[in-house]
Order: C-alpha cells, then structure tokens, then sequence
C-alpha cells in the first residue's frame, strides 16, 4: 500500500467534512466515495474511446471532468495524469492510448482500493 496516496486522501477527506465528522459528514462522505467508485472505471473506459477515436475537444473536456472528480477526493496522482491527458488535447495532441491507458489503470486500481477501505471505515 502506497501510505502516502492513502495520506493525501485522507486529509482532502477531512477538508471535505471536517477533522472530527459526524454522521451526517460520513454519510456525505461514503456517498462522494461510492459515486466515484461506481463512474471512474466508467469514465476511465470512455477516456480510452476517445484516445483512440481521436476526438481532442471531447478528449479534452472528459479529461477534465474526471481530473475534477479525483482531485476533489485528494487522488492527486490519479488527477496528475488526467491533467497530462487534458493538457496534451488542448495542444492539440493525442497521448499514446496503450502508455496512458496503462497508467490510468494503474493510478486507479490503488485509488480505487484506499477509497473502497475508507469508505469501510466511514460505515
């Protein structure tokens, strides 16, 4: 386990609802995990699409929604790479679809992981 993207989670967390949250912040915050949990792999399949169809504009604009989406939850490597992906597009260039993909996959595998433990926790 990387203790240092579990840390930088927690404290975004804890901006979020608070150093000492109660149950309505908890359930605020399993509700944000849960729907992150249930849309990234989604939205990380839809940025391969797009990669490979070669729409920059679309590519571009999906990068930075889910960009948004991990960096509001602390996932700041996750968002690093979507920021790469936006950036690149809005140059008007395409990322290599099989390097970037396998990075997202990657990045996201052990978000996925610190926020389904967290989520546990928050319960």
């Amino acid at each position: 386990m990387d203790r240092g993207r579990e840390d930088e989670i927690r404290a975004r967390l804890a901006e979020i609802a608070g150093g000492r949250p109660g149950v309505p912040e908890r359930q605020l915050l399993v509700r944000l995990i849960r729907s992150f949990l249930a849309k990234a792999p989604d939205g990380v399949d839809r940025l391969g699409e797009l990669l490979r169809g070669g729409d920059r504009e679309a590519l571009r604009d999906h990068a930075h929604g889910l960009r948004g989406a991990a960096a509001n939850l602390g996932a700041g490597a996750l968002a690093r790479i979507l920021a790469e992906v936006e950036d690149a597009a809005q140059d008007g260039l395409l990322p290599d679809p099989d390097l970037t993909l396998g990075r997202l996959a990657a990045e996201l595998a052990l978000v996925l992981g610190v926020l389904e433990r967290l989520a546990g926790e928050l319960r």
